[in-house]
């Protein structure tokens, strides 16, 4: 549809197509021609009475489909749709489709009229179909490069067809396959200048408005999750100078939808707001495209430190409210922003920039064990995420991050024990709180396998036992004796005690655990399964490889009874289990177990994930020993990149890795490669963990013998 089109132009243009489609003169529409030239008229005109015109031929044929597109950009839009459902309503034979940006106008005046919304997932496979026809116009003459096209476009297109179209027309300008290459990872710059003009389009708004689209557009470019509409409103009563929440300056969100469109994609269902395309993010903060802005797009430039700023602003301020530092379970009636603020305040304050007032508000939230310990619950209890510890201790990490780029001590907060008194507090929590989910003895195991990690690497085993040796001494004079409740702290013993190497107090612990459970529980409840779990991975500890099969195997049968494959508990169990059978010298057997656990990982937690790396780690020692040294050593590389992404260059971890790879190239035969390896390894194990650790004694070790070895 012709852009700024009036009602009248879209009825005279139906009428002439409507005639196109018939062989005869249709007979209304020939009266209204030889009416006109009696009058001297030889154009239509508002004399002829299009609307009435329209109706009458409409009536004249059996069926009629109009097919209305980009609505949007016509003129008197509500008099267009109110006269397209008017006719409707009137003529059975008439059916029509309209195609639309969904502006807050052509929503609420289509509120009652079945539609179907296109996201960009709904428009990808469409996207497909026209660039694979596409790119075979393209100059370039290999088909390696036409798929490579097809593929980066696709991508980075993402479901926006007009990126797409234009991508192409791009394309067509290039002189050679160098061209080709730079230009497909390129924005073409008829997205951008589409940009520009709706950036001078919003100039000519008014003050306010100005000032509204621009928060709101910043806010929603640099959210860590699209926000919902409570959120967004939440954010936008921000008042930085003042550092306050102002409900009485918070927008309406109609205010926000017409100012916006159509640079955000509002979704109905979920109510949240997002930015239309990721190249507006490039054309909004790459500082390069910035330059070309006209004066009027100027206004809209958004600083990132600012919008960062404010946000670690607003969550500080709300994590120190009383209301909320207090409670775990809070109104979000009340304080709409509380569940972005609990997860995501590390976030955006390790991107603001670092000035007193913004530490001091860290510092005073910190300094407060009982308001640390309570936001770890309410993370936990909101967060629906598999082995979430990791993800703690990566927020904390950010936050550490922070201080050191301001100059600023870390102070003396303990972040592994704040952790183990949240897990602490869960038993005294109610069974049920609104909006928030209660955690099982397995998530709370999986956070304490983890934490047993983390003490070892900083050096705090002792402590978290202590504090777990005291939990248990409370809860059994509390209770007059162990009771049901306890037998987590247990299971969280008997791990802690093995990562001591005290195995076989380990076993005697973990088997208090399940006399008291097989007493109380059914024998197929999943807390009796995760100790039997433990039991055998104790069992392979203590060089028990049969008993740790067979209880692995008691184990899973009960699992796959009750659960889905991809269930974490059962993955667990079946990697447990093929570790068992490794030990046995059984490496065929245990290599699928790996893969099925590895697959799952990869799509529930992603590739980058520890516990990913850990499988793959699993799949390592299973080549190495069926004796496929090459695909062993490939892997481990692969294992030691990712840990430099996920965990970063010197964690221990990761190090360890190295260490893995050292030996594997020493396996192979590459002794001074091995050695180089050992040596990596060696100075970051220094660094990070000090030299009488237990992994730089080993690594020691090791170098002693490489170099023993190259005499």
């Amino acid at each position: 549809m012709a852009a700024r089109s009036t009602p009248f132009d879209i009825c005279k243009t139906l009428l002439l197509q409507m005639q196109a489609q018939c062989q005869e003169p249709l007979p209304s529409l020939q009266r209204a021609y030889q009416d006109a030239v009696l009058h001297g008229r030889s154009h239509i005109s508002d004399a002829d009475d299009v609307f009435t015109l329209f109706r009458k031929v409409t009536a004249e044929l059996e069926s009629t489909y109009i097919i209305v597109d980009g609505l949007d950009e016509c003129a008197e839009v509500p008099t267009v749709i109110t006269w397209l459902l008017d006719v409707n309503s009137s003529t059975s034979s008439l059916r029509t489709i309209i195609f639309s940006r969904a502006t807050l106008e052509i929503r609420k005046s289509l509120a009652e009229v079945p539609s179907l919304g296109l996201t960009p997932d709904t428009m990808k496979p469409d996207i497909e179909i026209y660039l694979s026809a596409a790119v075979l116009t393209l100059p370039c003459d290999t088909a390696q490069t036409k798929q490579h096209v097809l593929d980066v476009i696709s991508r980075k297109a993402d479901g926006m067809f007009l990126f797409a179209v234009l991508g192409i027309q791009a394309l067509r300008q290039a002189n050679n396959i160098d061209d080709t290459l730079e230009m497909v990872e390129s924005t073409p710059n008829g997205v951008y200048n589409m940009y520009k003009m709706i950036f001078e389009r919003l100039s000519t708004e008014s003050d306010r408005r100005q000032h509204l689209a621009y928060r709101a557009l910043g806010l929603i470019s640099t959210s860590a999750r699209p926000l919902t509409w409570p959120e967004l409103r939440a954010a936008l009563s921000w008042d930085a100078a003042h550092q306050e929440f102002r409900t009485g300056s918070a927008p309406f969100k109609d205010a926000v939808l017409a100012i916006l469109c159509p640079l955000i994609d509002y979704r109905e269902h979920t109510d949240t707001f997002r930015l239309v395309h990721l190249s507006l993010y490039e054309y909004m903060f790459d500082e390069e495209k910035k330059k070309h802005n006209s004066q009027d797009a100027c206004h809209f430039s958004i600083d990132w430190n600012t919008i960062q700023g404010e946000y670690a602003d607003m969550t500080l301020t709300q994590l120190a409210s009383d209301d909320i530092a207090r409670s775990i379970s809070v109104n979000s009636g009340t304080y709409p922003l509380v569940a972005y603020t609990t997860k995501n305040w590390c976030y955006h304050l390790s991107l603001s920039l670092h000035n007193p007032e913004r530490f001091r508000k860290y510092s005073e939230f910190i300094a407060d064990a009982d308001r640390r310990t309570t936001w770890i619950l309410r993370w936990l209890l909101s967060e629906e995420t598999s082995f979430p510890l990791q993800q703690i201790i990566r927020l904390h990490k950010l936050v550490g991050e922070w201080l050191e780029k301001g100059g600023t001590p870390a102070g003396s907060v303990d972040n592994l024990c704040d952790i183990q008194r949240a897990l602490f507090r869960l038993d005294q929590l109610p069974q049920s709180m609104p909006g928030l989910r209660m955690i099982s003895n397995f998530e709370r195991l999986v956070c304490v396998r983890d934490l047993a990690r983390e003490f070892t690497s900083a050096g705090k085993l002792n402590e978290g036992i202590q504090m777990f040796e005291r939990a248990l001494l409370r809860a059994s004079a509390d209770k007059r004796g162990l009771e049901l409740g306890s037998c987590w702290l247990l299971n969280s013993l008997g791990i802690l005690y093995d990562q001591q190497g005290k195995s076989v107090l380990a076993k005697e612990t973990q088997q208090r655990a399940l006399i008291c459970q097989e007493q109380n529980l059914p024998p197929d409840h999943l807390d009796i399964v995760l100790t039997l779990n433990e039991l055998g991975r104790l069992a392979r500890h203590l060089g028990e490889y049969e008993e740790a099969e067979s209880l692995h195997r008691k184990a899973l049968a009960i699992l796959e009874s009750l659960l889905d494959e991809s269930d974490l508990h059962i993955t667990w169990t079946k990697s447990a289990l093929g570790r068992s059978l490794l030990k046995q010298g059984r490496p065929s057997e245990a290599m699928p177990f790996h893969q099925q656990v590895l697959n799952v990982e990869v799509q529930r937690l992603g590739k980058d994930h520890p516990h990913t790396l850990w499988t793959m780690s699993d799949i390592v020692r299973c080549l190495r020993d069926l004796g496929r040294l090459d695909d062993a050593i490939n892997m481990q590389q692969e294992i030691v990149f990712r840990g430099d992404k996920a965990l970063g260059p010197k964690n221990p971890d990761r190090l360890w890795a190295m260490n893995s790879l050292g030996l594997l190239f020493e396996l192979a035969g590459n002794r001074s490669i091995a050695l180089e390896t050992q040596q990596t390894a060696y100075a970051g194990q220094i660094e990070v963990l000090g030299e009488n650790h237990p992994h730089c004694v080993w690594t020691r070790d090791v170098l002693e013998q490489l170099r023993n070895r190259e005499i």
